[in-house]
């Protein structure tokens, strides 16, 4: 296999910072809603937030930090798989009930939480279809968001 070079690395870097930091912001927006569970509209609003409001520089460092420590983890992170086989039964019925929610065509669905981030993510969402990504980078973001609603019935 071939090594991945310096550029390379720091692309994914700086995709996995990227995607960790919209991880947070749908974390934000579900503890702000009343079903208190991670969704893939809670996602959706996450990966917008992320895509149309820069990082502050903390955010940034941060993020970057995240990023660098879950690329170069050891993979002896064995001692949780017991956990694991305890909530499997639940997470199954939970794809089961997703998969049965994504059969439906239906608009992105945001919280009613009036906080900073969530009143940005709802702003976000009326904005998203004519935003104009600054780069190549954002451009690909946009459409991946586009697409992965497309194939899973959603539409913002």
């Amino acid at each position: 296999m071939e090594e991945l070079t310096k550029e390379q690395l720091s692309l994914i870097k700086v995709i996995l910072a990227n995607t960790s930091s919209a991880m947070k912001i749908s974390k934000v927006v579900c503890d702000h809603s009343d079903d208190k569970i991670l969704k893939a509209d809670e996602i959706i609003c996450g990966l917008i937030f992320r895509l149309m409001i820069p990082m502050t520089d903390q955010e940034i460092t941060e993020s970057m930090n995240e990023a660098e420590s879950l690329m170069y983890e050891d993979d002896n992170d064995d001692e949780d798989d017991e956990d694991d086989e305890d909530d499997e039964d639940e997470i199954e019925q939970d794809i089961v009930d997703d998969t049965i929610e994504l059969i439906k065509e239906r608009k992105v669905k945001c919280n009613h939480c009036n906080c900073d981030i969530c009143s940005q993510v709802r702003v976000c969402l009326l904005n998203f279809n004519d935003y104009l990504p600054k780069d190549e980078l954002g451009d690909k973001f946009k459409c991946s968001i586009i697409e992965t609603c497309g194939k899973y019935n959603r539409f913002i």
